[in-house]
């Protein structure tokens, strides 16, 4: 896998062993050029072709006009503000005919430029159930029967009851029909808190999304979430639910990947800009203040010289440990690269400053595997929105307040 598509010291090749399981078809393509950086198997073997024959192409030459002009379209809507996308109408399947895929992307800022990562899925049974759902109630049981998503029916007359579902909950959920039975109280048991509220909600017949993920409890105590698709009928509710746990998860571990630390798990860069452009619109509101600390670890290079990289990186990630521990949990602490961090404090007190707990969460020593004891004190610099010095007002942007803060530390280090 190409090194663009997952971070480095995330598990590129075990990942990619995951990725290549999947039944969904993934890839990953540059917004500037259209080349592909990623795609899995699944993704390959819709164009007859392997993961190596195919990145490095330009999706011009493996997509159809009809799927490009959908592709321009996507990129149209995407962006920032617009990080991700479901397109709730199945596609047909390139090069294989009568099967149906359903697309969500994601947009990926990075340091060369953005990219954008595309997920479809297999609906064809779903899309089949659907477009047979007004046929005669025979025949829509017969398809449902034979589906692998859920296919369920509520009859909300004279009392709600689960009037119809499908054989395949018992391989989603590990519970069957049966188990289920007329009444919900059994869904509503093994329903997350979240589920049980929405499930309320539907049979009081309030409004609630044609499309929700619903976790549900397996008998193992394992969770299956659920992408629930619901139309309400004269005398009920009617839908389709699928397996989406694993794509959850992934977009989950992307999505951390892409805005954390991969050693310390603490805000990268690019989360550090989102939580400081939004609290310092907050604080424009609220007539609060933003102090930044900026936190430089001294004589840390002497440290990995003589002890080396494996007993750094541990170090890293205890100092990470103390200055969030340091702070109350609605701070932000963000690794801005190398031995520096950022702690950001949101107070309506421009006194209420953190400093003096960040230098003493710092000063103890390090303590090494063999017992050896290391010290690695630090430096720190605070600017803030409020100004100082006389100043009415601090710095407004979040690069100018890094800025400020990063500054003060230098004018702080010893002997300058």
């Amino acid at each position: 896998m190409p090194d663009a598509v997952v971070p480095e010291g995330a598990g590129s090749e075990d990942l990619t062993e995951i990725l290549d399981l999947l039944s969904e078809r993934i890839a990953r393509y540059r917004v500037s050029d259209l080349v592909l950086v990623y795609c899995n198997a699944a993704w390959a073997a819709q164009h007859a072709a392997t993961p190596d024959d195919l990145v490095g192409r330009r999706l011009e030459e493996l997509l159809s006009p009809a799927e490009l002009d959908g592709l321009h379209t996507q990129l149209g809507r995407l962006g920032p503000d617009a990080p991700f996308l479901y397109d709730p109408v199945p596609r047909p399947a390139p090069h294989i005919p009568d099967r149906w895929v359903e697309w969500a992307d994601r947009w990926l800022p990075g340091p060369d430029g953005p990219q954008v990562l595309a997920v479809g899925r297999d609906v064809t049974d779903r899309h089949r159930a659907e477009e047979q759902l007004a046929v005669s109630e025979a025949h829509f049981r017969d398809l449902a029967d034979r589906s692998a998503d859920v296919v369920w029916r509520v009859s909300t007359t004279p009392g709600p009851c689960l009037s119809y579902l499908s054989p395949s909950v018992h391989t989603l959920t590990g519970w069957t029909a049966e188990d289920f039975g007329a009444d919900l109280e059994h869904l509503v048991a093994v329903a997350d808190e979240d589920g049980r509220e929405l499930l309320g909600e539907a049979m009081a017949g309030l409004p609630i999304p044609e499309r929700y993920d619903l976790r549900l409890r397996r008998p193992d105590d394992t969770w299956v979430v659920l992408e629930v698709q619901m139309t309400r009928l004269r005398d009920g509710l009617q839908g389709i639910a699928r397996d989406v746990t694993e794509i959850r998860s992934l977009q989950s571990d992307l999505a951390h990947l892409a805005l954390r630390d991969p050693l310390t798990g603490l805000a990268n860069r690019r989360l550090l800009d989102l939580l400081l452009r939004a609290a310092l619109a907050r604080v424009r509101h609220s007539g609060g203040s933003l102090i930044a600390t900026y936190v430089d670890l001294e004589d840390f290079k002497l440290v990995n010289d003589r002890y080396g990289h494996q007993v750094g990186d541990a170090v890293l990630v205890e100092a990470a440990r103390r200055l969030s521990a340091a702070v109350p949990e609605a701070d932000v602490v963000a690794r801005l690269g190398g031995d520096e961090f950022l702690v950001v404090h949101e107070s309506g007190e421009p006194t209420d400053r953190p400093d003096d707990r960040l230098l003493a969460a710092l000063t103890p020593p390090y303590l090494l595997p063999d017992g050896t004891s290391i010290r690695c004190g630090a430096t720190i610099g605070v600017a803030t929105t409020a100004g100082t010095g006389g100043q009415d007002a601090g710095p407004t942007t979040s690069e100018g307040l890094i800025a400020a803060a990063d500054a003060a530390m230098y004018a702080a280090k010893p002997g300058r």
